[in-house]
């Protein structure tokens, strides 16, 4: 039986956003924003594993006037449509469309070839012919949290007690579940930062009856600060 969270993701529009925050020097930084809505809709159960069907049916960047904002934005559209089968936690564990994106990355590389070139733009080419080589990397990648990592987490499951799970970031993130009623709020701490490169990490779920509502997680390393939410919109 499908857990009833899993469920209730079918026919769901999130909010997804990333704000990236980066000091530059003493006296400047930058912040740039990339948004997505994303439409959920689930597709059945089989052999105990649920298939889904994401569509983005919208980008929105901060930089999108500039030639890199532009740039990011042409590529994001590969990832716009999504076919995944997940696990009972609701864990990432197949991409199904992946001839489908392969073939669709083959046209939008050779197109953007003809106006986007230099040594940095070939070798962002090459990383990204490489991970569609490569599903468990494609898989690692997409559920990251800047990109459906808040969505798709392992964490779509009723539970009542304090666990750990590793992060993607390299360490033990502490999951401690805190009921109101039928509201659950899940706040997530490190466990052990202190081999990585984090600074700074915090995390809070919030679920309602059978529904998830919101995500929100937020990591300092060095001079970068990294800000992504999900937000139920419809």
């Amino acid at each position: 039986m499908v857990p009833d969270i899993l469920k209730n993701l079918h026919q769901k529009t999130y909010r997804l956003e990333t704000i990236v925050t980066e000091q530059k020097n003493p006296f400047y930084l930058t912040v740039k924003k990339y948004a997505r809505h994303a439409e959920i809709y689930y597709l059945g159960e089989e052999k105990d594993r649920f298939k889904y069907h994401v569509l983005v049916v919208d980008f929105i960047f901060s930089d999108d006037d500039h030639a890199m904002g532009k740039f990011l934005k042409q590529v994001s559209y590969l990832f716009d449509e999504l076919e995944l089968t997940v696990d009972k936690a609701g864990n990432m564990v197949e991409v199904n469309n992946l001839d489908f994106l392969r073939l669709r990355w083959a046209g939008m590389l050779a197109k953007l070839s003809e106006t986007h070139q230099g040594e940095v733009i070939d070798n962002y080419f090459s990383e990204i012919s490489s991970l569609l080589e490569d599903e468990s990397r494609l898989i690692g990648f997409l559920g990251g949290y800047p990109m459906f990592g808040l969505l798709f987490n392992g964490l779509l499951q009723p539970f009542d007690t304090k666990r750990k799970r590793a992060s993607p970031d390299g360490f033990t993130e502490i999951m401690t579940p805190v009921k109101d009623g039928d509201k659950v709020t899940l706040t997530i701490s490190p466990e052990n930062p202190d081999p990585t490169e984090i600074d700074h990490f915090r995390g809070i779920f919030i679920f309602k009856g059978d529904h998830y509502e919101e995500g929100f997680t937020e990591i300092r390393k060095h001079h970068t600060h990294l800000k992504h939410s999900l937000l139920w919109i419809g």
